[in-house]
């Protein structure tokens, strides 16, 4: 399965450390947001705030199984959560969850393309399930 990721900037080594689970398991990351660089504030970076939302949307696109790690707030992961939303609505793909002590704290988290988890290892089984 093509995966994505999606969390808070400062939560990127336990992405990466899911990155490493998941590509042994024999799923495909489809962008490894976690190699960029801290580029607050973005309109002082306006070119590689360009690049990097466009690879992250790219990397959306191409997913088959989106996973939001919920926080207390953040910006960037609820543009993700829309496009896939967006895209599971046009595509009937990716499946998607929220995964997180925050996942009822939004009006989307509870649309109906969406998968609210308390766990990761919750959507582990799930996605080995399914395969």
């Amino acid at each position: 399965m093509k995966i994505y990721l999606a969390a808070r900037f400062d939560r990127k080594d336990e992405v990466r450390e899911l990155h490493n689970k998941l590509v042994e398991q024999g799923h495909e990351i489809t962008y490894d947001w976690t190699t960029h660089k801290m580029i607050k504030p973005y309109h002082e970076n306006p070119e590689m705030s360009q690049k990097y939302s466009l690879q992250d949307m790219e990397g959306v696109k191409n997913c088959d199984i989106f996973i939001l790690f919920t926080a207390d707030g953040g910006t960037g992961t609820f543009i993700e959560l829309g496009a896939a939303i967006l895209s599971n609505l046009k595509h009937n793909k990716p499946e998607i969850f929220v995964v997180g002590e925050h996942n009822t704290k939004s009006i989307f988290y509870f649309h109906p393309s969406v998968k609210r988890k308390d766990t990761v290892q919750e959507v582990l089984d799930e996605i080995k399930k399914n395969s």
